[in-house]
């Protein structure tokens, strides 16, 4: 059995040479947020120039581990990439063994969370850390023996189907989760991991259709070493309140990229959230589907609202929205083009009008949400 022992320091930690098991008797480490993150700000606690902030260190930590042990069915490192010939530079892996339904084998491991028993899930390697608010001033981990995860905190659990490096999901441990579709606090808590990691590589995704399993409210994250196509697109804003720097937040829509999308930006976690939801409440009564991608340290959420395909019936997944795309034969990704891809998006955007009116909407909540 390896034991745990903290050590001192600036963070409350496990000591270096006790790697971060799923040993005997833990059902998982805790990861709570120091109390200078309770507040709105969305600042990291680590300068980029300390080195790795003690989220990123545990998380990559844990994910390498559980790779180690042989539990990812293949090793996404080694798949093959390339930016597609084209003005918007596209990128495209070639990944025989990722499919788009792993949710569905994920299911019923999701479905066991909903017992909570103690110890119930000691032995599934999967799971990697659970992250909610702490009270203490600094950042603290510590294993959890008997009870369950706080019923406020995020599950971080490894998806063995990584689309990128570090894949998991983020599932609500809360047994009396308000909502099956959406829960703001839980976006939140999802938004501030964003920044707690202060990662640049560091995503966090949302899709309205596919990411709620079991009644459970799903995000997935990973790393992508570059900027993804669509955060390199030109941006205008469409709204911008400056009113009070603890309110501050901006409007933009993209330029140029052929999916038609929004930009909300903000470092203030309770402006960025309270609008974010209420556009996504918005868009859910209207059976819009939509995706989200939460980047830039956890400032900035992209909103792609979608119409669905009329000949699939399918939608983009969130990083095919930002223009990553995953081929599962070599003569796909040999083959692929910026005009296919542009068919595509073109086939689940929304129409001028439909995407005029949502500005409108979204100019509304956050003028009625910030002000």
């Amino acid at each position: 059995m390896v034991s745990a022992t903290k050590v001192e320091g600036e963070y409350s930690f496990l000591s270096k040479n006790s790697p971060l098991d799923q040993s005997e008797g833990v059902k998982t480490h805790l990861y709570h947020f120091g109390a200078e993150h309770g507040n709105d700000d969305l600042k990291s606690t680590v300068c980029p120039d300390q080195g790795p902030s003690l989220l990123d260190t545990i998380l990559l930590a844990q994910w390498d581990n559980f790779a180690w042990k042989g539990h990812l069915d293949y090793d996404v490192t080694a798949c093959q990439l390339k930016v597609i010939e084209g003005g918007v530079n596209f990128v495209g892996q070639l990944n025989n063994k990722w499919n788009s339904f792993s949710l569905k084998e994920y299911d019923k491991i999701f479905e066991s969370f909903r017992c909570m028993k103690p110890n119930s899930m000691k032995s599934y390697e999967g799971l990697l850390l659970c992250v909610a608010q702490g009270e203490n001033d600094r950042p603290e981990v510590t294993p959890s023996a008997s009870a369950s995860p706080p019923k406020d905190g995020l599950l971080l659990i490894a998806n063995a189907y990584p689309v990128e490096y570090g894949h998991i999901f983020l599932v609500p441990a809360a047994l009396n989760q308000l909502s099956c579709y959406w829960d703001k606090k839980m976006f939140g808590l999802a938004t501030k991991i964003a920044s707690e990691v202060n990662n640049a590589a560091f995503r966090v995704f949302f899709d309205s259709r596919t990411h709620v399993v079991s009644d459970h409210m799903l995000f997935q994250a990973c790393y992508f070493a570059n900027p993804l196509p669509v955060e390199s697109a030109s941006t205008v804003v469409v709204y911008e309140y400056g009113g009070n720097a603890r309110s501050d937040i901006i409007v933009s829509e993209t330029v140029g990229y052929p999916l038609k999308a929004l930009v909300f930006t903000s470092n203030n976690l309770k402006a960025l959230v309270n609008v974010v939801s209420e556009i996504c409440f918005s868009l859910h009564d209207n059976n819009t589907a939509y995706s989200l991608l939460i980047s830039n340290n956890g400032t900035k959420v992209f909103l792609f609202p979608q119409v669905k395909n009329l000949v699939t019936g399918c939608s983009l997944s969130t990083w095919e929205c930002a223009g990553y795309f995953i081929y599962h034969t070599k003569f796909e990704f040999e083959d692929a083009s910026e005009t296919e891809i542009l068919k595509r998006m073109a086939s689940v955007s929304l129409q001028d009008s439909a995407f005029e009116d949502l500005k409108h909407l979204c100019c509304a909540i956050a003028h009625d949400l910030v002000k």
